[in-house]
């Protein structure tokens, strides 16, 4: 467990992102940016002699480099200096295994997204996570660290929309790069995503589809009460989710629409979010994310700027002025900088970072949908 000291770097050691990993090279430069981790260990792939070449040329020492997960948690864990918190970035289904192990060894997780692979695991990892009071955990829903989508949030809670009453939101990509999938390009195009036992229950909906849900619970401060879903595979031959449309009924019977889709071409800048309550609205895109469109149900509408005039809130977020464009790298190591603060305080101020409450939240919407989209009925959320 890790002593609180606000000066010194946390440990970090790293599972996953190796050589050619992109998200990887993301998760290391975000734990750079404030200067509140020191990487010290880590094992980037099966293959031991990868592994160490990869973790000495990021500068960790080879007694430090491993391969496997295992070893890793058992050996920091028996070390005076061993790492405080892992960061785990490996395909969906194997999130929960790597968790539990190193929540058994009093280590701090941050995790990439989707929360676990299914919801048997959800609910497993759940568990292990609010047993361990030794121990914290964040999950990178990366675009809940935006500082405008903060300012939403805020504004929400505020009442500035008042009640809120529908939430629209999507996040559409294009994973085919602009060319038809068939059996002959499947596998070189989409690789291990087409494994259930690693991608987990859905592909689309773990991958982006679970970043969508969250921003709409995050902004919105409400949780799902029941979906009706339409989930399509890309064909009969090639059953990997690609299309999800949902349709949301919430915990104060707002409404919600939901599509999420990686066949969609031409789909660079897929990530919207609209929050209408019975004042006025909010609408947030994530490739303009600087700025936060306030409509008021009567008056002008309002365009917030990050870190300016009525979008002061915002400024907490910003590690630069308004007028310069802040985004991808930044959302992450909002993340990192939060998760590192509250391990080395002993208060009860308020934090932002996305966590195990919310990662479970976002399983059961998952599991929720694919059993709907079977059944063509509206399904509970539990």
């Amino acid at each position: 467990m890790f002593k609180s000291n606000k000066t010194k770097k946390l440990s970090l050691g790293i599972v996953g992102g190796g050589p050619g990993s992109w998200i990887g090279h993301v998760h290391r430069i975000s734990s750079r940016f404030d200067d509140q981790y020191e990487i010290v260990a880590g094992v980037f792939s099966r293959n031991v002699k990868i592994s160490t070449k990869f973790g000495k040329s990021i500068g960790i020492l080879p007694d430090r480099c491993y391969s496997n997960y295992q070893e890793m948690a058992e050996k920091e864990f028996k070390r005076k200096d061993g790492i405080n918190v892992v960061a785990i970035m490996t395909p969906p289904s194997s999130h929960q295994v790597i968790a539990e192990k190193f929540i058994s060894t009093n280590v701090n997780i941050i995790s990439d997204k989707p929360f676990a692979g299914n919801l048997e695991q959800a609910k497993k990892l759940f568990k292990s996570i609010k047993k361990n009071k030794k121990i914290k955990y964040a999950l990178t829903h990366n675009y809940s660290a935006y500082p405008m989508v903060r300012q939403a949030k805020i504004l929400v809670e505020r009442g500035r929309i008042g009640k809120v009453r529908m939430i629209n939101v999507e996040y559409v990509q294009d994973w085919s790069d602009g060319s038809s999938i068939n059996s002959r390009n499947a596998k070189k195009k989409l690789k291990w995503k087409l494994d259930k036992n690693i991608v987990g229950s859905s592909a689309v909906l773990n991958e982006i589809g679970s970043h969508a849900y969250h921003l709409a619970m995050y902004i919105s401060g409400l949780k799902g009460t029941n979906v009706f879903a339409d989930i399509k595979q890309i064909s009969p031959k090639i059953k990997m989710d690609d299309n999800a449309q949902v349709m949301i009924n919430f915990t104060n019977g707002a409404k919600g629409m939901f599509w999420t889709s990686v066949m969609s071409r031409g789909g660079v800048y897929g990530l919207r979010i609209r929050v209408y309550g019975d004042k006025g609205s909010l609408e947030w895109v994530q490739n303009d994310p600087g700025y936060l469109k306030l409509n008021p149900s009567k008056g002008a509408v309002k365009l917030l700027e990050r870190g300016f005039h009525n979008a002061d809130f915002s400024r907490n977020f910003s590690r630069i002025k308004f007028g310069h464009p802040e985004g991808y790298l930044d959302a992450f190591a909002n993340i990192y900088k939060e998760f590192a603060q509250s391990l080395k305080s002993k208060s009860n101020k308020r934090y932002f970072y996305p966590d195990e409450d919310e990662g479970f939240e976002t399983a059961k919407f998952i599991n929720a949908c694919k059993v709907s989209s079977k059944s063509k009925k509206w399904v509970k959320i539990k």
